[in-house]
């Protein structure tokens, strides 16, 4: 029961779709055979591409030097943690101890670091790219 069954639901649901006719498709003579606008665009983007190179490389820049600082301000508290406990455990005021202050330190330098990011993108990486529209 169950084979014939999905036989004649497959059957019915065959015939309840529509068939396109052949007018609905686009005949070969139809097709443009030259690119027209589009190549006009690949070329108008390509007259961009040195500008477009150096703000993707001014990008890249800042990227790496906010990286590399975030890296050495979470890896030097690491360091000082892993290797120099005690001068950690300096105590700066009764229950403040120099670890207690350079722990939320470190998250909001993250905080500032990604601060400056987004001034600089809003301002100057923004700006240019508006630039490359025009």
């Amino acid at each position: 029961m169950g084979l014939s069954y999905m036989s004649h639901v497959a059957a019915s649901a065959a015939e309840a779709l529509p068939v396109p006719s052949r007018a609905a498709f686009a005949q070969p003579e139809d097709w443009p055979t030259q690119g027209g606008d589009v190549n006009a665009k690949i070329h108008s983007a390509a007259e961009f591409a040195p500008r477009g190179a150096v703000l993707a490389r001014k990008r890249l820049v800042i990227a790496l030097v906010l990286s590399a600082a975030m890296m050495a301000i979470y890896f030097g508290f690491m360091g000082l943690f892993a290797f120099d406990k005690p001068l950690l455990g300096t105590i700066l005021a009764p229950g403040l101890s120099l670890c207690i202050v350079l722990g939320p330190l470190v998250i909001i330098s993250s905080f500032l670091l990604c601060l400056v990011y987004a001034l600089w993108a809003n301002r100057v990486f923004d700006a240019g790219i508006r630039e490359l529209g025009r």
